[in-house]
């Protein structure tokens, strides 16, 4: 009995430590990997699988349990019960799987571990409660990917439209790489958005997209793995009217989405009470689209504001002004002095809120704008009695004396080809036509260069990479990039430059 009283403190330490909660080890080198998978149950692409099978995913190291519901995602919202166990995951069907169908399980990478680290690439796994699974693959890559920002792809039957919906997505691993399986035969067509995929027409709008570079993609029986690469690009911005601000009777200042403004000029034959119908033409880099509608009451305003000067800039040859309202300014309203004389200015309206002074001449330096000869519609005198304007022109860059690069274009398609360099560290892009499949970038700045070619397909500006559009669907233009960087130095050439589109 003594011996069992003396063993009991043992015992007791024993059963505590069997009884403690999991948690992340102490001390040792500091973790900057996250969990990775080591083996799944049953192995992926099971086929012939119970419809109440468990599928238990054992991974390197513990969960941290709060990032894994929100990061599991199951095709067709299958309902299911998920189980945390350290760091084994047990997944079920709520009910039963369905018969003879498909079962695709993926896991975020924003599954972590204790010290908040995400895992190095998604899980995508299937299984099949019947005898086979769909055996087309697509591999791919996202050039100009950012690991900091996840990024899901979503696989679409061609061609899409605003309704479609994703048949499958996947997200992108660290290094911008993805596949897509199981994959019927068919044509289909995919987009990437960092982020997660709900509306595509609408997110182009607002997140950063690669389309694909050919109208669409072919899964047959003769060919069932098909690869990729896509070229993520800043969003396709669609300007909307979210109010106004009315400056005075006539004018009113468009408050758009982006936060930007736009003077809008109220048609003098409208009275107080009147509806309002703005209708707007815009741009982005790649297309030209209407402006959403938008409808106020014109209300009866008492306009005791002075009119104000709201920019004022060179825009090629000519200066131009732009006041914050509708002005009417006297010939004598804008003037420069030379020799003690008041000289005034010609100037030409532009609109009725802004204008120009054509060919400035370099020896002016500054203008003055007259308030007396300026009012607003409503006789309101310009907020200045005289304001002078002091006139900032660009600085004339020094003669470059760079270098070549010429080079070579693999391409065989029927669109004009550009090639652009970019020198690493800068702002500065050099561009220019491919002819004859041949290209010279000429006159570079020494320094390091990224190089690529594209397709021209952007009919606004040809210089400007065509980065695809939803609604209507037009796909992306095909590009390259040459596999290294390239080394500019002054009165040198460098030649044998090859850029390949396969």
């Amino acid at each position: 009995m003594s011996r069992i009283i003396q063993l009991l403190p043992l015992f007791i330490i024993v059963l505590l430590l069997g009884c403690a909660a999991q948690s992340p080890a102490t001390g040792g080198p500091l973790d900057k990997t996250g969990p990775a998978l080591i083996s799944v149950g049953p192995v992926d692409e099971s086929l012939n699988i119970s419809t109440g099978q468990k599928i238990i995913l054992t991974f390197s190291e513990l969960l941290d349990p709060v990032s894994i519901p929100a990061s599991i995602q199951i095709a067709s919202d299958l309902d299911y019960k998920l189980k945390i166990r350290g760091r084994r995951l047990i997944i079920q069907p709520k009910s039963a799987w369905p018969e003879d169908g498909l079962i695709r399980i993926n896991l975020s990478r924003k599954i972590r571990d204790y010290q908040k680290n995400m895992m190095a690439e998604p899980i995508q796994l299937i299984f099949s409660t019947g005898s086979e699974i769909p055996n087309g693959l697509i591999k791919g890559k996202i050039i100009g990917y950012d690991l900091k920002k996840l990024i899901e792809v979503g696989l679409f039957e061609w061609p899409p439209s605003i309704e479609s919906t994703y048949i499958q997505k996947v997200e992108a691993d660290e290094s911008g790489l993805f596949h897509l399986t199981g994959i019927e035969n068919g044509r289909y067509t995919i987009i990437a958005i960092e982020g997660v995929i709900t509306d595509v027409a609408k997110q182009l709008e607002k997140k950063n997209y690669a389309m694909l570079t050919s109208s669409f993609i072919k899964i047959s029986a003769e060919e069932k793995e098909k690869t990729v690469e896509l070229f993520l690009s800043e969003p396709l911005e669609i300007l909307k009217i979210t109010s106004i601000d009315m400056q005075s009777q006539y004018c009113a200042n468009l408050v758009m989405n982006d936060n930007s403004n736009e003077i809008f000029i109220i048609d003098t034959l409208k009275s107080p009470g009147d509806s309002i119908f703005v209708n707007l033409e815009k741009s982005n880099r790649l297309e030209t689209y209407q402006i959403p509608e938008y409808i106020f009451i014109l209300p009866e305003i008492t306009d005791t504001l002075a009119p104000k000067l709201s920019q004022y800039f060179f825009n090629k040859d000519n200066y131009k002004l732009i006041f914050s309202e509708p002005v009417i300014i006297n010939s004598n309203g804008i003037v420069t002095t030379r020799d003690s004389m008041i000289i005034p200015l010609l100037f030409n309206f532009e609109n009725e809120y802004s204008l120009i002074i054509p060919n400035l001449a370099d020896s002016i330096n500054k203008i003055q704008l007259l308030g007396e000869y300026i009012q607003d519609w409503a006789g309101n005198t310009f907020f200045d009695s005289v304001k002078t304007v002091n006139i900032q022109r660009k600085q004339i860059d020094e003669h470059i004396i760079g270098g070549d690069i010429l080079g070579y274009v693999n391409y065989d398609g029927k669109q004009p080809v550009k090639i652009e360099a970019h020198k690493i560290g800068s702002e500065s892009f050099y561009i220019t036509d491919v002819e004859n499949k041949n290209f010279n970038l000429s006159n570079l700045a020494s320094g390091l260069y990224e190089i690529w070619g594209f397709e021209v397909l952007n009919t606004r500006d040809t210089d400007v990479y065509f980065s695809g559009i939803w609604n209507p669907y037009h796909r992306a233009a095909q590009f390259a990039l040459y596999p290294d960087t390239v080394e500019v130095r002054a009165r040198w050439d460098i030649e044998g430059i090859n850029i390949n589109f396969e």
